[in-house]
């Protein structure tokens, strides 16, 4: 018999993966960031605001809708983050 799976929940649960890892992300370029500040480095500061502003809105703009099955939805991932291990 074949396991069915609900592709909803799965969907939910493989997002709040990329946001764990979003989220990291977001801590680390914290840490650049308040680098930048205390160097003054404007443009750096632009940079690495403008590359928070694309992690944050990766769960509005990476759509898991399109993977049908759980082998597909596995290997959907953002080009933003660091590949998965």
């Amino acid at each position: 018999m074949p396991i069915n799976v609900n592709m909803t929940k799965a969907r939910v649960i493989h997002m709040d993966a990329i946001r764990v890892v979003r989220n990291a992300e977001l801590a680390a370029k914290d840490i650049t960031f308040m680098r930048a500040v205390e160097a003054g480095d404007t443009d750096a500061q632009a940079t690495i605001g403008t590359e928070k502003q694309v992690l944050r809105d990766i769960p509005a703009t990476f759509s898991l809708d399109g993977y049908g099955d759980p082998t597909a939805l596995k290997s959907a991932w953002p080009s933003e983050l660091p590949a998965r291990e």
